[in-house]
């Protein structure tokens, strides 16, 4: 009966799934027949409308069920750092684009993409063309991007951000109190404080302190950034006195940030219409989504750079969405190895770590691939602890001066559920063994002294494996690494400083690196791993259980870092090269 049972449902799920695909296949179709009546082309005297989602992934998708998926739900287009700033660098050459109306207003999202979105924005401009910034409020990074226009417009009504950067830290010592948990630590590093959530109610010295150094590194760039943007029209806008506004909180009100001058004018949507109607009259707004369809920088040279993106906390085996995959990440680099097409590769590291063994094996391959064809490193908004380990071994690393890197340490939690298991559950447990080591990893009891000592000097090699990687790929004495690593994290101000990186720069100047490295002039970029279709998703049952505790969570009032640092436990599983995922930049 059982079994019948099993294949019954098995039979139901199949049906409704297919019976959604068809359902989406024909939308697609539908929706297909509604692309094809759009223009094909750009019209003449257009303006392109950049509308900036709350935040970018790395890499676009561009699986037409996800996005038509968007379409009906009325979300934002599934839109790619990569896409963006293809479009933007389109735009500055194409003679049917007069200008940029951007509505970065919303966007939270991470500060290094925000750096490269502005810097093309710049670029931009050196095509003699213009930018319009308008938004009915702007947050902190979204108005960190609008600096870059030409004119930046808030709504007579709306609210400017602009109060410095905070960096929250979630801590479970009460919650794991509650339920009878107790993490056992070992660890490297005085600044490893990625273990401090379970074990802590707050912040060590030390960790607080290296947390206030690279918020400041990060907040102080930022400052200086629109202090160059602003101070050709506003005199007074310099850096002393962006800090004391934003200190003080002194463009709390539309009228303040007007008389201040961190924004040019207060106006409505339609009076910016207005403007922008008499800067080129008989003009047409372009979305970015238009735009995107229509144009193409589509290289058809043999010649080939990879870029292969490593986003996520990195996890043993295929792993899920949103992680690295130590199995199928190796096998992406082994099919770019055997290539013979791809002539250099570009590591784009966007990982606050996770397993030191994945990290470690993940390296070598890394190290492999070197051998064969030149490797070149971009960071992201982070690239820390075990991201920085799969990253160390490249040929040259960049970074914006406002990535996250370093944090060089390992750790280890090991639950002891004893009290759970005993005071809680009123469950009782009788052990026969061989030996007197041989319940090791048992979670309902301590760990006795002689295993203590064997995990950490388990982890100490962990350490010095660590730091023998970093010494050998960045070219320092041992000693040298260690003196800078201890788990502490760095901006990339610092982290240039210090030589953890080679020179500030974005994605764009690591692929004119490495092509220049292969000594190639024409190629076109193939952007690695393929991303997963909708359909493969939706078939995986351990991801949709997830996604619907997270949105059970959720509707019980507990916010979205939280949930993914609970998330983050299952993946602590053995010794770790990671960053604490509850540090989030706002």
């Amino acid at each position: 009966m059982k079994t019948f049972i099993k294949y019954f449902l098995t039979f139901l799920f199949g049906f409704f799934v297919a019976l959604g695909g068809l359902f989406i296949v024909i939308l697609i179709a539908v929706s297909s027949m509604d692309y094809e009546q759009e223009s094909p082309e750009i019209a003449e005297k257009s303006i392109l409308k950049i509308e900036l989602p709350t935040e970018l992934s790395e890499l676009s998708n561009e699986d037409p069920a996800r996005e038509l998926l968007a379409q009906i739900s009325g979300n934002t287009l599934n839109l790619g750092l990569n896409q963006l700033k293809d479009a933007i660098k389109s735009a500055a050459s194409n003679p049917k684009i007069k200008g940029i109306y951007l509505d970065a207003g919303s966007y939270y999202g991470g500060i290094s993409h925000s750096q490269e979105i502005r810097n093309a924005l710049l670029e931009f401009k050196k095509s003699k063309k213009w930018i319009l910034a308008y938004s009915e409020n702007y947050s902190e990074q979204g108005y960190f991007i609008a600096t870059a226009a030409d004119k930046v417009y808030l709504n007579p009504k709306g609210m400017l951000e602009f109060d410095g950067f905070t960096s929250e830290i979630v801590f479970f010592k009460g919650l794991m109190e509650k339920l009878g948990v107790e993490f056992q630590v070992f660890k490297v590093g005085k600044f490893k404080g990625a273990v401090e959530p379970y074990t802590a109610d707050k912040l060590s010295d030390a960790n607080r302190a290296q947390i206030q150094q690279y918020l400041n590194d990060l907040y102080q760039y930022q400052i200086q950034q629109i202090s160059q943007s602003r101070i050709a029209a506003h005199k007074q806008l310099d850096v002393n006195f962006l800090n004391k506004i934003s200190n003080e909180g002194l463009a709390f009100l539309p009228k303040q940030a007007e008389t201040i001058g961190l924004v040019d004018a207060l106006k409505y949507a339609d009076e910016v219409d207005s403007e922008i109607q008499s800067k080129v009259p008989g003009n047409t707004l372009v979305s970015l989504k238009k735009y995107l369809k229509i144009e193409s920088d589509y290289s058809y040279s043999e010649n080939r750079i990879a870029v292969l993106y490593a986003d996520g906390e990195i996890v043993l085996g295929d792993g899920e969405v949103g992680q690295i995959g130590s199995t199928n990440f190796i096998k992406e680099i082994r099919k770019i190895k055997e290539d013979k097409n791809i002539k250099a590769v570009v590591l784009r590291v966007n990982s606050p770590g996770g397993s030191s063994f994945a990290s470690d094996v993940i390296a070598r391959e890394i190290e492999l691939l070197k051998k064969v064809k030149p490797v070149v490193v971009s960071f992201s908004n982070v690239a820390a602890s075990g991201g920085y380990y799969i990253a160390c071994l490249g040929d040259s690393i960049f970074a914006q001066p406002n990535s996250i890197t370093g944090s060089i340490g390992v750790f280890a939690l090991i639950p002891n559920v004893q009290n759970m298991y005993t005071n809680k559950l009123g469950l009782k447990y009788e052990t026969v063994q061989t030996g007197n080591e041989s319940n090791l990893w048992r979670p309902d009891q301590p760990l006795n002294p002689s295993q203590s000592q064997k995990i950490q000097s388990s982890i100490d090699q962990v350490y010095d494996d660590f730091i023998s990687i970093v010494s050998k790929g960045r070219k320092f004495p041992k000693d040298s690494v260690h003196t800078i690593a201890q788990g502490r994290v760095y901006s990339g101000i610092r982290a240039k400083e210090i030589g953890l990186i080679d020179d500030f720069g974005d994605l764009d100047r690591a692929v004119r690196s490495a092509s220049k490295m292969a000594k190639v002039k024409e190629y076109r970029i193939d952007n690695y791993p393929q991303q997963k279709p909708l359909f493969e998703e939706w078939l995986n049952e351990e991801m949709g259980v997830e996604n619907s505790m997270n949105e059970y969570l959720n509707h019980l009032g507990i916010d979205k870092l939280t949930i993914k640092e609970l998330r983050s436990i299952k993946s602590n599983q053995g010794m770790q090269c990671r960053m604490p995922w509850s540090i989030e930049i706002h």
